[in-house]
């Protein structure tokens, strides 16, 4: 018994004295990795963010939710009492009238963020354009009921709340947007309030899509979740600071499939100013629509940089300054023109009624052409403006060849493009979807959203228009009745 307890103790103190070696071991190399390791490399390893980037965005979340703010916004519509009445009576011929139509309320929710603490809000147009009504929720429970200043052309809306002393979130520089870095999306997806998605900023391009509000212009796009509901929404970074506001998706589900895009802060910050202090947007107009080089295009043309014109609208500056299809626009009032995009961005900035210089090559030899800048046209954003768009319940562009190529069509499709379709309108009971490429209505043809706009606005109440939409590679023929 007493050798059996010696040798236990002597094992008891071996693996006592193993170990104290091994814990020895581990802090004299924990030391000597401390002192060898550089202190960039201890630097890299501290984040800047206060609680660092794992507590981030519950920062974000705390500092960002009293900001964010539930829109509700109603318009009353007219439908037929009974659709079939005037198929089931037709063959027995007149004689009979015609049920009167019923008022029915339709509700559309989106979010918003607030921006000055005297009550202005920044959301999207689509959110509270054409409503006859808007209510907006705090975040402590308190509802008003706003007014809206529009600016259909960037999607983007002004909603103004009688209310004073409101936490505003701030504006961060959208320019300075770099791909890969943190972002929280803050919303009411599915009307669920106050949720907080996190992603990386996936891209910052210039799209030519349906989706986008304004052709060719700069956006953000993120994989952060963007639903149904988060229209309006800001896309901040971990700072809390507003880069964007988020305006829609890509999806082939109708929910998230991680392809977002956010309107820059710095086109929103403006397009606030404007609003406020003007009650509109003003932006400069050529009256051309541009593509960008390829390299394709850059050696049969002879230039390396520009912007070149696909179309020339009529009765434009462009078409009276004697610009033309296939000239590239390198300059403008003295400003290097490097793509489509950048001739958007120099044009609109230019006030109107000013005379500039612009450079185009054409033949491969440089021409300086006067042109008198306009004013843009708010119908060039949407279906004609807000008549037409209200009338149908869509809104549309031109069909560029880009986007032609972009959704498999044939080069000799002709028409407009259909935007955006409101849920509930005379074109979603219809059948028209987003994609559709409306070619004719009536018998009329559309090649332009000017003779959309003209036959849209012959048709009055209770008529009923032929519509014929490319839908892919086939032609639908579709029955159209006007509320």
């Amino acid at each position: 018994m007493k050798k059996t307890l010696l040798r236990h103790n002597q094992n008891l103190s071996l693996a006592i004295i193993i170990g104290l070696s091994i814990a020895l071991g581990f802090s004299i190399a924990a030391n000597l990795y401390h002192r060898s390791t550089p202190a960039a490399a201890v630097a890299a390893s501290e984040s800047p963010l206060p609680q660092g980037w794992q507590d981030a965005f519950v920062l974000v979340a705390e500092k960002l939710r009293p900001c964010i703010v539930h829109i509700t916004s109603e318009k009353t519509v007219e439908v037929p009492s009974f659709p079939w009445f005037d198929d089931f009576f037709w063959p027995f011929g007149g004689g009979r009238s015609r049920p009167e139509p019923e008022k029915r309320v339709q509700q559309a929710t989106g979010s918003g963020v607030i921006v000055r603490s005297d009550g202005y809000i920044l959301t999207n147009n689509h959110v509270v354009a054409g409503a006859d009504r808007v209510t907006v929720k705090l975040a402590d429970g308190r509802e008003f009921t706003g007014k809206v200043l529009l600016d259909p052309y960037s999607d983007l809306a002004l909603v103004k709340i009688d209310a004073k002393d409101l936490p505003a979130a701030q504006f961060g520089d959208s320019d300075k947007v770099k791909v890969g870095q943190w972002v929280a999306a803050i919303g009411n997806p599915f009307g669920l309030e106050n949720t907080v998605t996190a992603g990386v900023v996936s891209a910052v391009r210039h799209i030519s899509s349906s989706e986008d509000p304004l052709p060719g212009a700069e956006v953000i796009q993120t994989d952060a979740s963007i639903n149904p509901g988060n229209s309006g929404g800001p896309l901040v970074d971990l700072q809390g600071r507003i880069i964007g506001i988020n305006f829609t998706i890509y999806t082939t589900s109708g929910g998230n499939v991680g392809v977002g895009f956010a309107i820059p802060a710095n086109i929103a910050k403006n397009v606030m100013t404007q609003l406020i202090e003007k009650g509109k947007v003003v932006r400069g107009y050529l009256g051309v629509i541009p593509r960008d080089l390829t390299p394709v295009l850059r050696e049969k043309l002879g230039v390396q940089e520009g912007a070149l014109v696909e179309s020339v609208d009529k009765d434009t500056p462009a078409e009276k300054a004697g610009i033309k299809v296939m000239d590239v626009i390198v300059s403008v009032n003295g400003k290097p023109v490097k793509d489509s995009a950048d001739l958007r961005r120099i044009v609109q900035s230019i006030a109107p009624g000013t005379k500039v210089k612009v450079v185009v090559v054409r033949d491969k030899t440089r021409k300086t052409l006067d042109v008198t800048i306009s004013e843009l046209p708010v119908k060039s954003a949407s279906a004609g403006g807000d008549k037409a768009t209200d009338k149908i319940g869509l809104s549309v562009q031109p069909l560029t060849r880009e986007l032609a190529r972009q959704l498999g069509l044939d080069e000799s499709v002709r028409g407009v493009l259909v935007r955006r379709v409101e849920p509930g309108s005379a074109a979603d009971r219809a059948g028209i979807r987003r994609n559709d490429v409306i070619v004719e209505i009536d018998g009329n043809p559309v090649d332009s959203v000017a003779s959309f706009t003209k036959a849209i606005s012959k048709l009055k109440s209770g008529d009923t228009a032929i519509v014929v939409v490319q839908r892919g590679d086939r032609t639908q023929i579709i029955t159209l009745r006007i509320d």
